[in-house]
Protein backbone atom coordinates (compact mmCIF):
# COMPACT_ATOMS: atom_id res chain seq x y z
CA UNK A 1 0.00 0.00 0.00
CA UNK A 2 1.13 3.53 -0.78
CA UNK A 3 2.91 5.03 2.23
CA UNK A 4 1.17 8.34 1.55
CA UNK A 5 -2.25 6.66 1.95
CA UNK A 6 -1.08 5.00 5.15
CA UNK A 7 0.04 8.39 6.49
CA UNK A 8 -3.16 10.19 5.44
CA UNK A 9 -5.34 7.51 7.05
CA UNK A 10 -3.25 7.20 10.23
CA UNK A 11 -2.68 3.46 9.73
CA UNK A 12 -6.39 2.78 9.22
CA UNK A 13 -5.94 -0.11 6.79
CA UNK A 14 -3.53 -1.96 9.08
CA UNK A 15 -6.02 -1.53 11.93
CA UNK A 16 -8.86 -3.01 9.84
CA UNK A 17 -6.76 -5.98 8.77
CA UNK A 18 -6.19 -6.93 12.42
CA UNK A 19 -9.91 -7.14 13.23
CA UNK A 20 -11.11 -10.78 13.13
CA UNK A 21 -14.60 -9.96 11.82
CA UNK A 22 -13.35 -7.90 8.87
CA UNK A 23 -12.01 -9.20 5.56
CA UNK A 24 -11.30 -8.13 1.97
CA UNK A 25 -9.80 -4.75 2.85
CA UNK A 26 -9.00 -3.13 -0.49
CA UNK A 27 -7.35 0.17 -1.28
CA UNK A 28 -7.60 1.74 -4.74
CA UNK A 29 -4.20 3.36 -5.19
CA UNK A 30 -4.01 6.41 -7.42
CA UNK A 31 -1.19 8.53 -8.74
CA UNK A 32 -0.82 12.02 -7.26
CA UNK A 33 -1.76 15.07 -9.30
CA UNK A 34 0.74 17.79 -10.12
CA UNK A 35 0.65 21.46 -9.18
CA UNK A 36 -0.30 22.43 -12.74
CA UNK A 37 -3.51 20.35 -12.49
CA UNK A 38 -4.41 21.99 -9.17
CA UNK A 39 -3.78 25.48 -10.56
CA UNK A 40 -5.87 24.66 -13.61
CA UNK A 41 -8.77 23.50 -11.38
CA UNK A 42 -8.58 26.71 -9.33
CA UNK A 43 -8.61 28.91 -12.41
CA UNK A 44 -11.46 26.98 -14.03
CA UNK A 45 -13.63 27.13 -10.90
CA UNK A 46 -12.47 30.53 -9.63
CA UNK A 47 -11.73 29.10 -6.16
CA UNK A 48 -8.57 28.71 -4.11
CA UNK A 49 -8.21 25.24 -2.62
CA UNK A 50 -7.18 25.08 1.07
CA UNK A 51 -3.66 23.92 1.92
CA UNK A 52 -4.82 20.56 3.29
CA UNK A 53 -6.85 19.80 0.15
CA UNK A 54 -3.88 20.63 -2.08
CA UNK A 55 -1.62 18.43 0.06
CA UNK A 56 -4.10 15.57 -0.22
CA UNK A 57 -4.24 15.67 -4.01
CA UNK A 58 -0.47 16.10 -4.28
CA UNK A 59 -0.24 12.80 -2.37
CA UNK A 60 -3.02 10.89 -4.16
CA UNK A 61 -5.66 11.72 -6.76
CA UNK A 62 -8.58 10.71 -4.60
CA UNK A 63 -9.09 7.79 -2.23
CA UNK A 64 -11.20 4.67 -1.94
CA UNK A 65 -10.95 2.11 0.85
CA UNK A 66 -13.45 -0.77 1.02
CA UNK A 67 -13.91 -3.58 3.52
CA UNK A 68 -16.27 -6.49 4.09
CA UNK A 69 -17.74 -8.30 7.08
CA UNK A 70 -17.36 -12.04 7.61
CA UNK A 71 -20.82 -13.57 7.79
CA UNK A 72 -20.82 -17.37 7.98
CA UNK A 73 -19.08 -18.42 4.76
CA UNK A 74 -19.66 -15.14 2.95
CA UNK A 75 -17.97 -11.77 2.78
CA UNK A 76 -20.56 -8.99 2.89
CA UNK A 77 -19.42 -5.54 1.66
CA UNK A 78 -19.96 -2.99 4.43
CA UNK A 79 -17.65 -0.02 4.80
CA UNK A 80 -16.20 2.44 2.33
CA UNK A 81 -14.24 5.67 2.66
CA UNK A 82 -14.06 7.66 -0.54
CA UNK A 83 -12.80 11.07 -1.63
CA UNK A 84 -13.36 11.95 -5.28
CA UNK A 85 -10.46 12.38 -7.65
CA UNK A 86 -9.75 15.92 -8.79
CA UNK A 87 -11.42 15.15 -12.10
CA UNK A 88 -14.63 14.33 -10.22
CA UNK A 89 -14.37 17.28 -7.84
CA UNK A 90 -17.11 18.94 -9.84
CA UNK A 91 -19.46 21.72 -8.98
CA UNK A 92 -22.88 20.66 -7.71
CA UNK A 93 -25.71 22.80 -9.07
CA UNK A 94 -29.49 22.67 -8.49
CA UNK A 95 -31.24 20.47 -11.03
CA UNK A 96 -33.71 22.78 -12.69
CA UNK A 97 -37.13 21.35 -13.52
CA UNK A 98 -38.00 21.26 -17.19
CA UNK A 99 -40.35 23.83 -18.66
CA UNK A 100 -43.01 21.12 -18.95
CA UNK A 101 -42.71 20.05 -15.31
CA UNK A 102 -44.50 21.48 -12.32
CA UNK A 103 -41.85 20.16 -9.93
CA UNK A 104 -40.02 22.71 -7.75
CA UNK A 105 -36.31 23.34 -8.19
CA UNK A 106 -33.78 22.96 -5.40
CA UNK A 107 -33.66 26.74 -5.06
CA UNK A 108 -37.42 26.76 -4.53
CA UNK A 109 -37.13 24.16 -1.78
CA UNK A 110 -34.25 25.81 0.04
CA UNK A 111 -35.92 29.21 0.05
CA UNK A 112 -38.60 27.78 2.33
CA UNK A 113 -36.26 25.77 4.57
CA UNK A 114 -35.13 26.98 7.97
CA UNK A 115 -31.87 28.82 8.25
CA UNK A 116 -29.42 27.84 10.96
CA UNK A 117 -30.74 28.26 14.49
CA UNK A 118 -29.08 30.58 16.99
CA UNK A 119 -27.97 27.54 19.00
CA UNK A 120 -26.18 26.13 15.95
CA UNK A 121 -24.34 29.41 15.45
CA UNK A 122 -23.31 29.44 19.10
CA UNK A 123 -21.92 25.90 18.73
CA UNK A 124 -20.23 26.29 15.37
CA UNK A 125 -19.90 30.02 14.72
CA UNK A 126 -20.64 31.46 11.31
CA UNK A 127 -19.76 28.12 9.72
CA UNK A 128 -23.24 26.96 10.72
CA UNK A 129 -24.82 29.22 8.09
CA UNK A 130 -26.41 26.75 5.72
CA UNK A 131 -25.37 26.82 2.06
CA UNK A 132 -27.89 28.26 -0.37
CA UNK A 133 -27.68 28.13 -4.13
CA UNK A 134 -29.73 31.29 -4.22
CA UNK A 135 -26.81 33.29 -2.78
CA UNK A 136 -24.38 31.84 -5.33
CA UNK A 137 -22.25 29.82 -2.94
CA UNK A 138 -19.98 27.29 -4.69
CA UNK A 139 -20.45 23.61 -3.90
CA UNK A 140 -18.12 20.78 -4.99
CA UNK A 141 -18.74 17.04 -4.63
CA UNK A 142 -16.31 15.12 -2.39
CA UNK A 143 -18.31 11.89 -1.98
CA UNK A 144 -21.66 10.67 -3.30
CA UNK A 145 -22.09 8.34 -0.25
CA UNK A 146 -23.28 5.44 -2.41
CA UNK A 147 -26.53 7.28 -3.15
CA UNK A 148 -27.32 8.10 0.49
CA UNK A 149 -26.56 11.80 0.17
CA UNK A 150 -23.66 14.01 -0.88
CA UNK A 151 -20.64 15.23 1.05
CA UNK A 152 -19.60 18.59 -0.37
CA UNK A 153 -16.88 21.19 -0.08
CA UNK A 154 -18.79 24.48 0.24
CA UNK A 155 -17.42 27.95 -0.43
CA UNK A 156 -19.63 30.59 1.24
CA UNK A 157 -20.20 33.91 -0.47
CA UNK A 158 -18.94 37.16 1.04
CA UNK A 159 -21.62 39.78 0.56
CA UNK A 160 -19.14 42.66 0.65
CA UNK A 161 -16.74 41.45 -2.04
CA UNK A 162 -16.74 41.46 -5.83
CA UNK A 163 -13.54 39.45 -6.25
CA UNK A 164 -13.62 37.22 -9.34
CA UNK A 165 -11.87 34.39 -7.43
CA UNK A 166 -13.34 33.06 -4.19
CA UNK A 167 -10.84 33.46 -1.35
CA UNK A 168 -13.27 32.33 1.33
CA UNK A 169 -12.38 29.24 3.37
CA UNK A 170 -14.59 26.27 2.42
CA UNK A 171 -16.17 23.91 4.93
CA UNK A 172 -17.55 20.38 4.56
CA UNK A 173 -21.32 19.81 4.55
CA UNK A 174 -23.67 16.87 4.04
CA UNK A 175 -26.64 17.19 1.69
CA UNK A 176 -29.12 14.47 2.66
CA UNK A 177 -31.74 12.91 0.42
CA UNK A 178 -34.35 15.33 1.72
CA UNK A 179 -32.15 18.14 0.32
CA UNK A 180 -31.28 19.48 3.77
CA UNK A 181 -27.77 20.68 4.57
CA UNK A 182 -25.87 19.54 7.69
CA UNK A 183 -22.48 20.82 8.85
CA UNK A 184 -19.78 18.13 9.14
CA UNK A 185 -16.33 19.68 9.54
CA UNK A 186 -14.27 22.81 9.03
CA UNK A 187 -11.70 21.09 6.77
CA UNK A 188 -11.45 18.08 4.50
CA UNK A 189 -8.78 16.61 6.79
CA UNK A 190 -11.18 16.79 9.74
CA UNK A 191 -13.91 15.16 7.65
CA UNK A 192 -11.55 12.35 6.66
CA UNK A 193 -10.73 11.73 10.34
CA UNK A 194 -14.44 11.56 11.18
CA UNK A 195 -14.80 8.98 8.41
CA UNK A 196 -11.96 6.97 9.91
CA UNK A 197 -13.36 6.89 13.45
CA UNK A 198 -16.70 5.70 12.00
CA UNK A 199 -14.82 3.09 9.89
CA UNK A 200 -16.55 4.39 6.78
CA UNK A 201 -19.79 2.67 7.82
CA UNK A 202 -22.71 3.42 5.48
CA UNK A 203 -24.75 6.51 6.37
CA UNK A 204 -22.60 7.46 9.37
CA UNK A 205 -23.05 11.11 8.33
CA UNK A 206 -26.63 10.89 9.59
CA UNK A 207 -25.32 11.02 13.18
CA UNK A 208 -24.98 14.75 12.48
CA UNK A 209 -28.57 15.23 11.36
CA UNK A 210 -31.69 15.83 13.49
CA UNK A 211 -33.23 12.47 12.54
CA UNK A 212 -30.17 10.33 13.21
CA UNK A 213 -29.12 6.94 11.91
CA UNK A 214 -31.39 4.55 9.99
CA UNK A 215 -31.98 1.19 11.67
CA UNK A 216 -29.46 -0.81 9.66
CA UNK A 217 -26.77 1.83 10.17
CA UNK A 218 -27.41 1.68 13.93
CA UNK A 219 -27.01 -2.08 13.90
CA UNK A 220 -23.71 -1.91 12.05
CA UNK A 221 -22.43 0.85 14.32
CA UNK A 222 -23.37 -1.15 17.43
CA UNK A 223 -21.23 -4.02 16.09
CA UNK A 224 -18.15 -2.18 14.87
CA UNK A 225 -17.99 1.17 16.70
CA UNK A 226 -20.35 0.92 19.70
CA UNK A 227 -18.64 3.85 21.41
CA UNK A 228 -19.66 6.18 18.56
CA UNK A 229 -23.26 4.98 18.81
CA UNK A 230 -23.19 5.64 22.56
CA UNK A 231 -21.94 9.18 21.94
CA UNK A 232 -24.72 9.74 19.43
CA UNK A 233 -27.43 8.42 21.78
CA UNK A 234 -26.17 10.49 24.71
CA UNK A 235 -25.93 13.56 22.49
CA UNK A 236 -29.53 13.17 21.38
CA UNK A 237 -30.70 12.64 24.94
CA UNK A 238 -28.90 15.78 26.06
CA UNK A 239 -30.33 17.76 23.13
CA UNK A 240 -33.87 16.58 23.88
CA UNK A 241 -33.41 17.50 27.55
CA UNK A 242 -32.34 21.03 26.61
CA UNK A 243 -35.20 21.26 24.13
CA UNK A 244 -37.81 20.25 26.70
CA UNK A 245 -36.55 22.94 29.07
CA UNK A 246 -36.53 25.68 26.46
CA UNK A 247 -39.21 28.34 26.44
CA UNK A 248 -41.58 28.03 23.47
CA UNK A 249 -39.20 25.50 21.95
CA UNK A 250 -36.79 28.15 20.68
CA UNK A 251 -33.68 26.24 21.68
CA UNK A 252 -33.46 23.30 19.30
CA UNK A 253 -29.98 22.00 18.48
CA UNK A 254 -30.21 20.41 15.07
CA UNK A 255 -27.91 17.40 15.31
CA UNK A 256 -27.68 14.47 17.65
CA UNK A 257 -23.95 14.02 18.06
CA UNK A 258 -22.07 17.23 18.70
CA UNK A 259 -18.32 17.27 18.38
CA UNK A 260 -16.06 20.18 19.16
CA UNK A 261 -15.42 22.39 16.19
CA UNK A 262 -12.98 20.49 13.96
Amino acid sequence: MNSEIDSLTLGFVKYLEKLPCICNVTVVEKEPVDKVTITSWEQRNACILPIDVKAFYLATDGMQIRWSMKLKEEAVPVGMIEINSMGKLRRVTPKMASMHSGLPTLTDIESDSESSTSSERNLLGEQATKPKYSNKCKVFLLDSCQGNGKVCLVYPVKEDTIEPISTTVPTVWFLDRALEWHYLASTMTSYLRLSLVHLGLPQWQYTLTPWGLPTRAKQLMSIFVPERLTIDILGRFESSSHSSCAINGKYRPSGGTRYKKV
